[in-house]
């Protein structure tokens, strides 16, 4: 593994309460000069997950998140000539004629993003992966329960036999759920929060962004250091932006009273 002396240590620290002292773009650009090609490889993976949701930014008409692979003629053009995505995109656009529909069920797209990346990587990206999918799906069966919403429709494209699955499916007529051992610490942030948005979103924010940082913990000088600082910083940009626009409803609504 190559290692990168100089990279890692000239990269400002981050923090969950500070706008970054380095844009994505900026954190991109210097990437592109100091890693070697099978390294930057790997930050596609990360910024493929964007380009899917992208995909139905597009479709919904809505500003598309400028830290994708692709830009957005590129993604239009991606699109219609079926090239740039692996072939797991288009098989599932493709089963269904509508925009509406494959709005719908743009949930399913990015579930075949997470088991067809996780099985290919290895290192920090699967673990990586892995945690992002499972604390999403944690999340998603805490809240279903708490709208009363019907928690196999929501796991529809989730492989059944999975065991984080089958383990949420297994509580689908209990009155609560209990995620396994290692994310009851996400349970009791997100109860936490009595069912604030916000608070919800800030909290799962902050427990990625902690948790993240552990995946890379003692690998210095790495390509998987540098893939956790660029996956804490989108963490952080998003964060900032929406307190920002937050911020901005509060002070309209002061100043029209």
């Amino acid at each position: 593994m190559r290692n990168y002396y100089f990279v890692v240590p000239s990269l400002p620290p981050l923090s969950m309460h500070d706008r970054p002292e380095i844009t994505f773009d900026e954190f991109i650009n210097r990437m592109t000069i100091s890693l070697s090609k099978k390294d930057l490889e790997k930050t596609k993976v990360l910024r493929l997950f964007i380009d899917l949701c992208n995909i139905r930014a597009l479709m919904m008409e809505e500003p598309i998140d400028p830290r994708g692979n692709l830009n957005e003629k590129e993604l239009d053009e991606a699109l219609l000539v079926q090239a740039a995505f692996p072939n797991y995109v288009f098989e599932f656009l493709d089963q269904f004629e509508k925009v509406p529909d494959k709005i719908k069920n743009f949930s399913g797209l990015l579930a075949r993003y997470f088991n067809e990346e996780i099985a290919k990587q290895k290192g920090f990206l699967r673990t990586y992966l892995t945690f992002e999918r499972e604390c999403r799906l944690v999340l998603l069966a805490l809240r279903a329960k708490r709208l009363g919403r019907d928690v196999a429709r929501e796991l529809q494209f989730e492989d059944p036999t999975d065991p984080l699955v089958s383990q949420i499916l297994a509580q689908k007529d209990s009155e609560s759920y209990d995620p396994p051992p290692e994310y009851a610490d996400l349970k009791e942030l997100i109860t936490a929060c009595h069912g604030d948005p916000w608070k919800e979103n800030k909290a799962f924010a902050e427990y990625r962004f902690k948790k993240i940082g552990e995946i890379a913990e003692g690998k210095l000088f790495s390509i998987d250091q540098i893939l956790c600082y660029m996956a804490q910083l989108m963490i952080v940009e998003d964060l900032v932006e929406l307190d920002e626009e937050r911020g901005n409803i509060i002070l309209d609504t002061f100043k029209s009273g």
